[in-house]
């Protein structure tokens, strides 16, 4: 059970910037090979999926000319927030991204870590720019411009960060439910459960959180039982009781 799945979320800093970089951040966790992508978009929530972590990511440092020099041509009515921009030289770019990996199964903070990226560019760009922020009216312009680069600088770091701290993340399920002696996980073939894989199932009690931050510190988890995998399907398999109490939905299942 290697794979990890990871629910990836919106990084922040401007509409542009924000489709922009969830793409790249999305595309490189796929491209990485390690890790099941789920677009955030198409569940309600984590446990609905069975995600190990979720990926929480912002926007913390952004400019988009941090250095260099330019000559602009405008073409776009005064007081237009997009202006037609040529003949960019030099143009440097700096973005970085603040990361929180989050257990989806407790909600518990795994690690935080920050991603700084930069990139300079000299070529001609006749791209729509935003005349406040740098960034492009469209996704693909927005990839191809130094502050796009840097973004993209920055979210390959970010990757061995999310990689590196996934190896604290233990793999866990949830019971979808229990019901003639059947009992439903939300883990299957896509996530490598193997038939006669026993896990231990425990219940979320107390969330305990630090009062000036509002930040999971820690959840209680009570021993329920053990099962035994009976069934693998693609994105679902099925288990019987081996000892103690039958698992209800929402129960969270360990390896250990």
């Amino acid at each position: 059970m290697s794979v990890d799945k990871v629910l990836a979320t919106e990084a922040v800093g401007g509409t542009v910037t924000s489709e922009g970089m969830t793409a790249m951040l999305t595309d490189a966790l796929v491209r990485d090979g390690r890790f099941v992508v789920v677009e955030p978009a198409a569940v309600p929530g984590a446990e609905a999926i069975g995600a190990s972590a979720i990926v929480r990511a912002a926007v913390t440092k952004y400019e988009a000319a941090a250095g260099g020099s330019s000559l602009g041509v405008g073409g776009l009515p005064m007081g237009s927030l997009f202006a037609a921009r040529a003949g960019v030289k030099s143009q440097k770019a700096v973005m970085e991204i603040s990361l929180r990996l989050v257990d989806a199964a407790t909600g518990q903070v795994i690690s935080t870590s920050k991603a700084l990226g930069s990139a300079s560019s000299s070529a001609v760009d006749a791209t729509l720019l935003d005349s406040r922020t740098g960034a492009s009216a469209n996704a693909a312009a927005f990839r191809n411009s130094p502050i796009g680069k840097a973004g993209e600088d920055a979210i390959a770091k970010a990757v061995l960060q999310i990689a590196a701290s996934m190896r604290n993340v233990p793999w866990s399920a949830l019971v979808i439910d229990a019901t003639g002696g059947k009992i439903y996980v939300n883990a299957g073939a896509d996530r490598n459960v193997a038939h006669g894989a026993t896990l231990h199932a425990y219940r979320k009690g107390r969330v305990l959180t630090d009062p000036s931050t509002g930040v999971v510190l820690d959840v209680e988890m009570a021993p329920v039982g053990v099962i035994q995998i009976d069934s693998v399907r693609d994105r679902l398999s099925t288990a019987v009781l081996v000892s103690g109490e039958t698992p209800l939905r929402g129960d969270v299942l360990k390896l250990d």
